[in-house]
């Protein structure tokens, strides 16, 4: 099975994969398998865990630790995951990307 540093499928609903990233198998929300990148018909997966210090692009997704957030404003993000903002539609900063929760 693969592994993924994804943590949802094109629907955005959530991978079985206890910590992205290692060798935990990945599977979507019915038991089927994954690529590191794409489901069972090949539709690419998204939400990203924390990076860290990169370059982040308008519309990525990301998880972090209490929901889920989407960059609306690119830039460099900063090492450690931000704080997620209490509700959905809150913005958090995070070096000079500034990102919207959005689950």
């Amino acid at each position: 099975m693969a592994t993924s540093t994804r943590k949802a499928d094109f629907l955005s609903r959530n991978l079985t994969n206890g910590t992205p990233g290692t060798t935990d198998p990945v599977t979507d929300y019915l038991g089927r398998n994954t690529s590191a990148t794409t489901d069972y018909t090949g539709r690419l997966l998204t939400v990203l865990t924390w990076p860290g210090a990169v370059a982040m692009a308008l519309g990525e997704q990301y998880w972090v630790v209490g929901g889920y957030l989407v960059v609306t404003t690119a830039g460099t993000a900063a090492a450690g995951a931000p704080t997620i903002p209490g509700t959905i539609g809150g913005t958090v900063a995070s070096n000079t990307v500034t990102l919207t929760r959005w689950r």
